[in-house]
């Protein structure tokens, strides 16, 4: 709880700043290149969380890597994030700040599961009717997940829409259950 407030008051703090210097996407732009970067060299990574190596060395890193590739303000922001010693916050401060952002423009994620990948027109479609039926912008957020059977379930915020095979061989199996109660034994 108390990590989800940290990184929640460091990402509101960025995404201010990114506010008024009308820079909301390019932000979020470059908080994701510097995670993919994480993700790619996980050596980075380490050495970026690991508390022996001085300050000033981790800041050194970043500048080299990253100048030229994000704007000062992220550059300036990861670097208070050195000073403060939150590194190992990176990655929840950069969720938090992305939902800061979708608030701001309105945005939706919508999260899909569905038995098979869906191909894209599909995806463009789907994507078409939740904006209609939540009258906001929707980013989908898609796992496969072969157990569902076939058909999709939706989730956007605390709405689950289910419309898998699972659900309806659940459904059809509890009205057979329901109307064998009632059931009359014939003798042969």
């Amino acid at each position: 709880m108390i990590k989800e407030a940290v990184a929640r008051r460091y990402a509101k703090g960025l995404f201010d700043v990114a506010c008024e210097m009308n820079i909301v996407d390019e932000v979020a732009n470059e908080l994701d290149q510097v995670a993919d970067l994480c993700r790619q060299e996980p050596g980075l990574k380490e050495v970026m969380e690991f508390r022996r190596v001085p300050t000033h060395v981790k800041k050194e890193i970043i500048t080299s890597i990253m100048d030229g590739r994000i704007s000062q303000v992220v550059i300036g922001f990861l670097e208070i994030l050195i000073d403060k010693h939150r590194e190992r916050s990176f990655e929840d401060i950069r969720k938090s700040y992305h939902d800061f952002y979708r608030q701001h423009m309105n945005i939706v994620v919508a999260e899909v599961r569905t038995a098979f990948p869906l191909e894209s027109e599909y995806e463009t479609r789907l994507q078409d009717v939740l904006q209609k039926a939540t009258g906001k912008k929707i980013e989908l957020e898609i796992r496969v997940q072969p157990e569902l059977i076939g058909g999709l379930v939706v989730k956007i915020g605390d709405r689950v829409y289910d419309g898998s095979m699972t659900k309806h061989l659940e459904m059809m199996d509890a009205r057979i259950i329901g109307s064998s109660s009632g059931k009359r034994e014939v003798e042969m």
